[in-house]
Formats: C-alpha cells, structure tokens, sequence
C-alpha cells in the first residue's frame, strides 16, 4: 500500500531526529570518564555528588515537562518502568569505579560491545533480528574494540567487570524502552538520578571534603554525562532499532580516549588509536547504508 509523502517525511524526521539525539548523547557520555578523574576521592562520594547535581537538573525539567500529571505517570510505569530505573540506576553507578580501576580507553571500548549484547538481548526476548549490515557492521567495530583492549594497551584489568556489568545493564535498558513506549523516560532518568545518590548516601567516606573547584567538577559531571547524555538516549533511543542506538553509542570509546587524551594527558596507546579508528569506521560505515536502505525504501512505498 502507497504511502503519503507527508508520512514519508515524518518517518524520515523521527528517525533523523534519533540519529542526532543519541550522537549527541554518546558526545556527553564520553566525558565522564574525564570527571571521575577530575574527582580525586571514593566511588561513592563521586556517585553522590554527581547524583544530587543530576537529579537537581533532570528534576526541575522533569516537574516542568509534566507539572501534576508526574505521579500519575510515574504510577503508570509498572513492571517494564522499574526495570528500565534498574538498569539505568545499575548503569550509571557501576561506571564510575571502572574508570577508577582501568583506563578510560579501557572501560569505553568493553562498553562498545553493547551493540553484541544489545542484539542478543531483543533476539532472546522481542525476536528482534538484526539485519545483517548491522551485524557486520558490529562485528568491525568489535574487531577495533579487540585491537583496543589488547595487550599494548594493558589488557584487562578489575575495572574492566564493572564496565562489563554497565554494558550488560545498558543492553537490557536499550531493548526494554523499545518495548515500552508508552513509558515516558524523562521521570525514569529523574529516578534513576535519585536511586543512584540514596546508594551512595551511607557509603560514601567524603561527602563533606570537597573543595569550591570539587563541587564545580561535580555539577558539571551531574549536567553533562548524567543529565544531557540520559535525557537524549533515553529519548533518541525510542525513536530509532534498538541495535542501531547501541551501534552509535560505540562511538563513545574512541571519543572517550580522545577527551582523556585532551584533557588530562592520559595518553592512549598506539592500539587505542587504531581500534578507535576502526569502530568509527563501521558506525559511520552502517549509517551511511542504513540512508541508502532508507532512499530505496521511499521509492518503493511512493
């Protein structure tokens, strides 16, 4: 059946709009590794002060956005809705003691696998299968992840499980909001912020120590990596396939690298440069096939 070319354009907006909203998310989660560094104390005091920051931001937009409809649709989100905070809450905690106990090239390059385990999870539970550009492409990028990880970039390390448990949690995350799209996930990412700081709360060891530089690194933290780069994902992600969200968000290992490179001196191996090169190549590669599959696709529904 033909279809209009007004709805043809909308089609191409929405999914033009999550193309940008998820780069644009993947840019300001790639900073955070910079942050913890920037943040010279335990885990746990970094999760708090990032997480009253975050929730303080995402919160007033969130109140703002839904005024008094909020807890009735935070009431609405039911089983799907908690386990989306969950993976969220999970996501966001565990990755700050990986870039603690690994390099900041390491845990971004375990956490650019997520498109693999993205695409075994929608299989498992939405039988979701992957068109097969997507595969390939996942499995160029995992070559440069490869390259990245081995041993002339130190090979891995404790941190590297945390970051493994972060991208296990974001694949589960991922698939679960392209079954729930009713779920507003503004009001989840503002739960998930408050989550992670009550965990944090009793386990922190230096909550009062920080110094006026100290807690301006942690607001920045709290508005940049948590807030902006949750509330695009968590909004771009709804609007395009669940592995092309994730294959996008590989990105984040390379520009990660390159932020710590700029910023701290944390020079990156030879390798790190080559696989990050690599995993650039097959993002950019997919997408642009998935505007060839796009235009043809137009042509045939006209």
């Amino acid at each position: 059946m033909a279809v209009s070319t007004a709805e043809i354009a909308l089609r191409r907006r929405r999914h033009y709009q999550g193309i940008a909203l998820v780069t644009l998310a993947t840019i300001a989660w790639s900073s955070g590794g910079v942050f913890t560094r920037l943040l010279p104390f335990d885990m746990w005091t970094i999760v708090f002060w990032r997480g009253i920051f975050g929730a303080s931001f995402v919160g007033a937009f969130t109140i703002w956005r839904f005024g008094r409809e909020l807890p009735a649709i935070i009431a609405r989100m039911g089983a799907s809705g908690i386990l989306i905070v969950f993976c969220l809450t999970t996501g966001i905690t565990v990755f700050v003691p990986a870039f603690q106990m690994t390099s900041v090239a390491n845990a971004f390059t375990i956490y650019a696998s997520v498109p693999f385990m993205t695409a075994a999870v929608a299989w498992l539970w939405m039988r979701e299968r992957p068109s097969g550009r997507t595969m390939i492409a996942s499995a160029v990028a995992l070559a440069g992840i490869v390259v990245m990880l081995g041993p002339g970039a130190g090979g891995p390390r404790l941190g590297d499980l945390y970051a493994g448990i972060t991208t296990l949690s974001m694949a589960v995350m991922t698939v679960a909001i392209r079954r729930s799209r009713h779920i507003e996930m503004l009001p989840v990412a503002w739960l998930a912020a408050i989550l992670s700081t009550l965990i944090a709360l009793p386990l922190a060891q230096h909550l009062g120590e920080l110094s006026t530089r100290d807690y301006l690194v942690a607001a920045g933290f709290g508005l940049g990596p948590m807030t902006l780069g949750m509330m695009l994902y968590v909004i771009g992600s709804a609007l395009i396939p669940a592995t092309l969200s994730v294959l996008i968000n590989t990105m984040e290992a390379p520009i990660g690298a390159l932020w710590a490179w700029l910023v701290i001196a944390e020079v990156p191996a030879n390798s790190t440069f080559i696989g990050g090169a690599i995993v650039l190549a097959a993002v950019f590669g997919r997408l642009l096939l998935e505007r060839q599959d796009e235009v043809v696709h137009e042509a045939e529904e006209v």
